[in-house]
């Protein structure tokens, strides 16, 4: 048991590391103006570690306070990351007000789904609620940054490095996150150890891909301001706008209009 404690000790103690220079990068940066949203969810994540180190080493690893702890603090991770994931999708999305009025309406159909297959998967055990619902947000984050990915690279969307970055890392996180809450609730015992190490490791990787971009982030390069898109500017912004973009753009902004007015 001392062996398992040591061990979580050494992965709070790297993550935290970890997600400190990630977060004073952000703050050096000022990415905290642009990425608010984000900035927040890696000081939870920190906030996380120091209270998990203290639950265990009050309580002790192996305790169901510490188990209850976890979970908990999980489920506001979790809400955090989610919320991330939109603030991403908006910067990339938003200078097309059509586009995004309907990925926000999507954003909130995954957020929905999130909860009502976690209710319908822990209906019979409700101490599988937490893991079901990390499983769910894994699932609904990955789908939403394939599709972010899958649309730009289609319509040629403008992303920098940093957005990218953001996309890969909880896209990559969010895989391997499924993947590890499923083998956990299939061999729970044999596996927790497995489990925790992998969640690190992956996590980990994200980490370091969020620091690299930051770190190669200018405060000077120039900002990205929404794009309004009234019909007299069309002629101007054909130019630099994919056609294909900008007509689905007219397309959807028409669509939610007349919906909004037969509400």
């Amino acid at each position: 048991m001392s062996e398992t404690l040591n061990l979580r000790n050494l992965e709070l103690a790297l993550t935290t590391i970890t997600e400190l220079v990630l977060f004073v990068y952000l703050l050096r940066r000022k990415l905290f103006r642009s990425l608010p949203v984000f900035s927040v969810y890696i000081l939870i994540v920190i906030l996380q570690n120091v209270l998990m180190a203290a639950a265990y080493g009050v309580w002790g690893s192996q305790s169901y306070r510490a188990w209850l702890i976890f979970w908990l603090s999980q489920l506001v991770v979790e809400t955090a990351r989610f919320a991330a994931v939109v603030e991403v999708a908006r910067r990339i999305l938003s200078p097309f007000s059509g586009i995004w009025a309907l990925a926000r309406r999507v954003l909130l159909v995954a957020a929905g789904g999130v909860l009502v297959y976690a209710a319908l998967l822990s209906k019979d055990y409700w101490y599988s609620l937490p893991l079901n619902v990390d499983r769910g947000v894994g699932l609904a984050v990955a789908a939403v940054i394939v599709t972010l990915l899958l649309f730009a690279r289609y319509y040629g969307l403008p992303m920098d490095n940093l957005d990218r970055s953001l996309c890969m890392g909880f896209c990559l996180y969010s895989c391997f996150a499924v993947i590890n809450d499923t083998l956990l609730e299939k061999w729970v015992t044999s596996y927790l150890i497995f489990w925790g190490f992998l969640f690190v490791l992956t996590f980990l990787a994200s980490l370091f891909l969020w620091i690299g971009a930051a770190r190669a982030y200018s405060e000077t390069a120039p900002a990205r301001d929404p794009v309004v898109m009234p019909k007299e500017l069309h002629g101007k912004l054909s130019s630099e706008l994919n056609v294909r973009l900008r007509l689905l753009n007219e397309h959807l902004s028409q669509l939610l209009n007349a919906g909004g007015q037969r509400q």
